[in-house]
């Protein structure tokens, strides 16, 4: 069976205690003895020893001490006296003596173990309190009643990198940002008065040289009576939050300055639409044009335009715009086209454009051209058509009148053919006598092949050919006189110009034969045909040749006819007609092409005017210019792959 041990640990502690006991009860009898038998001295040492006992040993070896005591002072000293007197009562004095001493010393015990446990309570105590604070991700600090601190937890110091040794007093406001150190001191000194709170917010210089901002609050001791002892308090990091707040800051800045730019905006876009609003009317005005809204379930007018009042003769602030009124002032002829246009639309949902005319309240007409669009739900389904009217009664006249006037340009041009024509009779009866002649020939020469007794018919064979050949370069001679002659309204085709232009220089060959002027051909093969009329190229073309000719047939020197065909750029081709004549006036380049203008004796002034309508109309532009030598020479241009233009 094993035997009961004592921890070390306690067999020490009490050996320490008891040990102190005797020891000190030792001492003060061996002192005791030594000074002298008085019990006054005797008494106070033995308390002392008491007191020491209890103080560092506790409660239980400091009774020890005491009875130590007692029995030292009774059996080791004698009394002064043997009694005393107490109320007529002879007591011993040893008894009384003894009784007093241990009253005495159990109160010393007392206090000295009490005070003791008090005191390490009051460490024990202090010291959760640190461990507390550095527990605490708060910045912990502690101050005297005066201000000075004598307290910082190892938060602050890691944060700041100061040491604690360093901060204690007011030396801890050198960690504050410069801005921040008076107004913090002077709140603190107001606080410490007792006369505020300790709240405040100020900015600690971190240990890498940037400052973060804190929440500090202190919080004052007070005695029984009311008086501060001492002051804790913690500083909490509000960095985050203050960015937050700044940038919350930034952003309401933002808003407002964003709401007031919106707020101008939006009266700049409100006067804007406005003055849009009324220029839209006023345009609607002076075009003619106005815009409306029809729902399709209901079958009736949501919005007309001021305009649009108009072109169905109505008033905008008396008269009622119902489908109805409106369909009322269509033209009979042409309700049921306009009926056809719209039930369309609407079966098909796309969008419509009809003609018709009104009929106004004073009898006279107007031709509308309607434009309708489809708008749908956000569930696709068809809501209404919005869209424009637009009165062109102008336009429909001005058809009518562009198209007298073309008629009217068709009968100049063909005028104009046909005495260019006129002039041109001797050669062209030249130029067509030369095939009938050489066919008349060519006849003979096959008749006498086949009158011989052997009719060589190989060679009555190539006669007749030749005849066939003569006769049908007469056709066309004939043919190319005749489509100049012809009367009737453009038509627009794929053309080559190269041909145009050898179809002129055949039919005027015998025109500079006649007044020796030599033709020079600069033609660019495979150029890309032109959407064109032939005829009218073709008198432009000729005119040109004839100038240029009767510019040469009474001068002097060399006489040459060059034309040239090429390519301007990717969307022209160039013509060209140049001669050796007399050349243009500087002053004359332009006036040639006006009307009735004209520097021949018997000229009609048509003839380059005519020219450059023709090309215009085309797309092209005609134009000319004196040579460097001698001559003028005449350019015209016209599109590749384009529509006519009207």
């Amino acid at each position: 069976m094993t035997g009961w041990k004592v921890p070390p640990p306690i067999l020490r502690q009490v050996v320490w205690r008891y040990g102190l006991a005797v020891g000190s009860v030792g001492v003060a009898l061996a002192v005791a003895l030594l000074f002298g038998r008085g019990f006054d001295v005797r008494g106070a040492l033995f308390l002392t020893a008491v007191a020491l006992t209890a103080w560092f040993g506790g409660m239980i070896p400091g009774l020890t001490a005491l009875l130590l005591s007692l029995l030292s002072l009774g059996y080791f000293f004698q009394p002064l006296v043997p009694y005393i007197e107490l109320a007529g009562i002879h007591v011993p004095y040893r008894v009384v003596s003894l009784a007093f001493f241990a009253s005495l010393a159990l109160i010393v015990c007392w206090l000295s173990a009490s005070r003791r446990r008090a005191e390490e309570g009051l460490r024990e105590s202090e010291q959760r309190w640190r461990n507390l604070t550095e527990a605490l991700p708060q910045l912990v600090w502690g101050a005297g009643p005066d201000g000075g601190c004598d307290y910082f937890s190892k938060q602050w110091t890691n944060y700041t990198g100061v040491a604690e040794s360093d901060l204690l007093g007011w030396r801890w406001m050198d960690a504050l940002h410069p801005d921040d150190r008076e107004p913090t001191r002077q709140f603190w000194i107001e606080s410490i008065a007792g006369r505020q709170l300790y709240d405040v917010e100020y900015r600690i210089r971190r240990s890498d040289g940037t400052y973060g901002w804190f929440k500090t609050r202190g919080t004052p001791i007070r005695d029984s009576e009311g008086r501060i002892v001492k002051w804790f308090g913690t500083c909490t990091d509000i960095t985050d939050r203050k960015r937050a707040e700044q940038a919350l800051k930034d952003q309401e800045l933002e808003l407002r300055q964003a709401r007031d730019l919106l707020e101008i905006k939006v009266m700049e876009r409100t006067k804007e639409l406005q003055r849009n609003e009324a220029y839209l009317e006023e345009a609607q005005r002076l075009s003619h044009t106005g815009s409306w809204a029809w729902n399709v379930a209901r079958r009736e007018n949501v919005h007309w335009s001021q305009e649009h009042y108009r072109l169905f003769g109505l008033d905008p602030e008396t008269d009622s715009a119902s489908f109805e009124t409106a369909f009322q002032r269509i033209h009979p002829e042409d309700r049921a086209t306009f009926n056809v246009a719209v039930e369309r639309a609407i079966r098909e949902r796309s969008d419509f454009e009809v003609d018709f005319r009104t009929v106004l309240p004073d009898g006279s007409t107007k031709y509308v051209h309607s434009v309708g669009h489809p708008v749908f739900s956000a569930s696709g389904e068809l809501v209404e058509f919005v869209g424009t009217g637009m009165d062109v009664t102008q336009r429909r006249q001005a058809e009518k009148e562009r198209e007298r006037l073309r008629q009217i340009q068709a009968d100049l041009a063909h005028m104009n053919r046909a005495t260019t024509m006129g002039e041109l009779t001797v050669s062209l009866a030249h130029e067509i006598n030369q095939p009938i002649a050489a066919a008349i020939t060519d006849a003979n020469t096959c008749l006498r092949w086949l009158k011989r007794d052997q009719p060589d018919l190989e060679e009555a064979r190539e006669a007749a050919s030749r005849v066939v050949k003569d006769a049908t370069r007469a056709a066309e001679i004939v043919s190319r006189v005749r489509l100049l002659f012809k009367k009737g309204t453009p038509q627009r085709e794929r053309v080559d110009v190269n041909d145009v232009i050898q179809e002129m220089i055949v039919l005027l060959q015998n025109e500079t034969l006649r007044y020796s002027i030599s033709v020079k051909i600069e033609l660019t093969p495979d150029l890309p045909r032109i959407m064109g009329d032939r005829v009218q190229l073709q008198q432009v073309l000729l005119n040109l040749m004839i100038n240029s000719i009767d510019a040469m047939r009474d001068g002097k020197g060399a006489r040459e006819l060059t034309i040239q065909s090429e390519r301007a750029d990717d969307d022209h081709l160039q013509m060209s007609v140049s001669d050796t004549g007399v050349g243009l006036p500087p002053e004359q380049a332009d006036q040639i092409f006006n009307a009735f203008y004209t520097t021949k004796p018997h000229g009609t002034g048509m003839g380059l005017r005519i020219s450059r309508s023709i090309v215009e109309s085309h797309g092209g532009r005609l134009w000319a210019s004196n040579n460097s030598a001698r001559g003028a020479s005449f350019h015209f241009t016209l599109p590749i792959n384009t529509d006519a233009h009207e």
